[in-house]
């Protein structure tokens, strides 16, 4: 056999590492090539065993053990050989074939003698054991391991790397010494049990490293077992494990960081300590929530340089510098909306940070019926005064684009005066949805919920009607249906925002401010952080999604964006079996189960379904394949075709480097904006909106106390014989 053809695989803490032999190397030269393996290795701190046929533990512990080996190679005819080294006096781990090797050295499976040996879990069947699971902790098991060992995070990575080294080998410890120069441990039996491990680390003064200077490592006392629960796994160790999971998924629960935990570590850890670790971690990660708005003036800078065009106002008290008031709508946004639908969905969302708030946003809508985020504020809470302060930029913004713009909002009154005070000749809808559960509320004391649903069925059809004549029937059968309530009810409400037969202007068959609640619920996750994380986050995430689209689009085919394609051909197929009947060039009648007429100079039709969507209706394009001159898509608007979702996303949002932000010069920013002034409320802090009492949240059964069953009555009202 050739000598070059002999290697050893070697074993420590279920790491392996390979190298060649040579027959004229002696112990020395393998303790060195182990210890140049594993760096954390000294040669002396560590026992070796090898394996070889019919022979599961050989001692090698001198020259004339290696000489043996070398010849027992030979005589076997094998290249190579399993070495396991192990912590002098510690317990050993497995080998690189994956058994186990026990102090007795009853190995039952060699590196060539498989089939001398019998797995008895071969013949258990669904009684087998299942295999021993690879944890993400068992490299804590090397955290410390010999003297000399380097900490380049000094004292607070000493410590958290000593804690998992514990809770790695299963022993609790006792500080004799702790502060941020020196610290010393011993193993909490030392009294009891005499347990001689100790460990004692010291403080770099030119670097700031924390060094191993002493290391006892062997444990004398008994019962060091790795446990599942351990007292040293609390929130620190969970901060240091989740930071950069936290980077990713800024929202993680701790639910999913106790699963987490159970799987990939095998501990487990209480809902408590995973809600203080993802605490800590998100403080690490993003900073104090009171220090995040001392950012703001630098983030305002940053934004108007790197985005030229852009509409960014901060407000602070002048008087105390602390914050009031953020605005900030991006140029790529200014630019990509001027090719989007002319609407805009305005709505608040609660902020869930420390210092609460509320974030009021404007959302558009882009031609393949897809949220455009157009335009959001920070302010202190809602109401009149801020509502003015955002409508009055977003005149600003929208006043040089030229285009009549339609607002859908909720029936807020700062937002309603404020919509009507800086845009009193745009149109303006009330959202239906909110519509419908205060006609749901009117009625909230009624236990027959079909008859609500009745109602709410009839208040639809009003709602719903194209034209004056329906409305006013489906009106009467409403307030039949509705009595004095329903009718006091619309009574204040102007008609010109609702109602599809009286509304003035295009909303687009729009009727709910949905768009609005998809922006809010796309940042949900990132309205929990610190103001500034925050809306750097938003501006990712618009970056991101604006680029996503970019790319996208330029693989379309179509003529106009694939979801409006699809309605097109839709509506399409709707008619073909109509006849058409001409009236003027411009003018004809289609027979329906009804008949309709439909101009397309003046792109109507009688259904109104035209007018109401600002698309053609199945009579339209019955009209129009008619005529057979023009293209069907001439009269379809120009915002719905893949040239303007095109043009929306051609801008896009610049990057906002801070690596120089360290750098700035603070006098050049101004005063420094310190965070406002709020009450804690008392109780759990709510991460979920209250749901009003018409929204139909669940409710808790009533139970009679005194028959125990679950209906309408009570105790004092029970009439159950018992």
């Amino acid at each position: 056999m050739e000598d070059a053809k002999l290697y050893a695989r070697c074993t420590y803490m279920l790491q392996t590492t390979m190298f060649f032999l040579d027959v004229k190397m002696n112990f020395d030269d393998i303790s060195r090539e182990i210890c140049f393996g594993f760096k954390f290795l000294k040669a002396g701190s560590f026992d070796l065993r090898y394996t070889l046929p019919g022979y599961p533990s050989c001692i090698l512990e001198s020259d004339r053990d290696v000489k043996l080996m070398f010849r027992s190679l030979v005589e076997c005819k094998v290249s190579s050989v399993d070495i396991l080294a192990r912590d002098c006096g510690g317990s050993s781990t497995v080998t690189s074939g994956g058994t186990s090797l026990f102090d007795d050295g009853s190995l039952y499976l060699s590196t060539a003698s498989k089939n001398d040996s019998i797995d008895e879990n071969e013949y258990l069947g669904c009684f087998r054991p299942e295999a021993a699971k690879s944890y993400l902790s068992n490299e804590w098991h090397g955290y410390i391991s010999y003297v000399g060992q380097k900490f380049e995070g000094g004292v607070l990575e000493f410590r958290d790397k000593l804690c998992k080294f514990a809770i790695e080998s299963g022993f609790m410890f006792a500080y004799k010494r702790n502060c941020p120069s020196r610290v010393i441990a011993h193993c909490s039996k030392r009294h009891c049990d005499g347990c001689q491990w100790f460990v004692r680390a010291l403080k770099n003064n030119v670097n700031g490293f924390f060094y191993i200077k002493e290391l006892n490592n062997i444990h004398t006392c008994k019962g060091v077992l790795r446990q599942q629960k351990s007292q040293l796994l609390g929130s620190h160790i969970v901060k240091s494990v989740i930071s950069d999971e936290l980077k990713s998924n800024p929202g993680v629960k701790p639910k999913e960081i106790i699963s987490r935990f159970k799987n990939s570590f095998g501990l487990d850890v209480s809902y408590k300590i995973a809600w203080y670790g993802r605490e800590l971690a998100r403080k690490s990660l993003h900073g104090d929530d009171g220090d995040s708005y001392s950012q703001l003036a630098w983030y305002q800078s940053a934004v108007l340089s790197t985005n030229p065009g852009s509409y960014c106002i901060l407000e602070s008290n002048p008087l105390t510098n602390r914050f009031e008031r953020f605005f900030i709508c991006f140029a790529g946004c200014i630019e990509g909306f001027k090719s989007c639908i002319p609407l805009l969905f305005v709505d608040a969302a609660h902020l869930k940070s420390k210092f609460k708030g509320y974030m009021l946003c404007a959302t558009g809508k882009n031609g393949n019926q897809e949220f455009f985020p157009f335009a959001f504020a920070v302010v202190d809470s809602e109401n009149d005064a801020n509502w003015n302060w955002f409508f009055s930029h977003l005149y600003n913004i929208l006043l040089p684009q030229g285009r009549t713009v339609t607002f859908v909002t909720d029936r807020h009154v700062g937002l309603l005066n404020a919509v009507a005070k800086h845009f009193p000749d745009s149109p303006h809808s009330y959202c239906y949805y909110h519509l419908r559960e205060n006609v749901r509320g009117l009625y909230r004391k009624q236990s027959q919920s079909y008859f609500i649903d009745k109602i709410i069925d009839e208040f639809m059809k009003v709602a719903y009607a194209p034209t004056e004549r329906s409305y006013y029937y489906n009106l009467a059968n409403l307030e039949k249906e509705g009595g004095v309530p329903i009718k006091n009810f619309l009574e204040k409400l102007p008609l010109d925002k609702w109602c599809n037969a009286f509304f003035k202007g295009n909303r687009y068959g729009e009727m709910a401010n949905s768009i609005a609640e998809s922006f809010n619920s796309w940042t949900k996750e990132l309205r929990e952080l610190p103001i500034f994380e925050m809306l750097d986050g938003i501006r990712v995430k618009i970056m991101e999604n604006m680029a996503t689209r970019r790319i996208a689009c330029e693989r379309w085919t179509t003529i106009l964006c694939p979801h409006m394609e699809d309605v097109l051909k839709k509506t399409m197929d709707i008619g073909r079996h109509w006849s058409v009947s001409m009236s003027t060039p411009t003018v004809y009648e289609v027979h329906a189960q009804k008949s309709v007429a439909v101009d397309l100079e003046n792109m109507t039709c009688s259904c109104r379904q035209w007018q109401i969507h600002s698309f053609p209706c199945a009579h339209a394009f019955a009209a129009i394949q008619k005529v057979g001159i023009e293209p069907v898509y001439t009269y379809i608007e120009w915002f719905y075709s893949c040239s303007s979702y095109k043009e929306s996303y051609a801008h896009g949002i610049n990057p906002i480097p801070t690596i120089e932000k360290f750098y700035e010069d603070s006098s050049s920013i101004g005063a420094v904006v310190k965070p406002p002034l709020t009450k804690r409320p008392s109780g759990r802090p709510k991460t979920v909106r209250m749901k009003a009492a018409a929204e139909g949240g669940k409710r808790r059964p009533m139970k009679c106390g005194r028959c125990g069953v679950v209906g309408r009555h009570n105790k004092i009202t029970c009439t159950a014989p018992i």
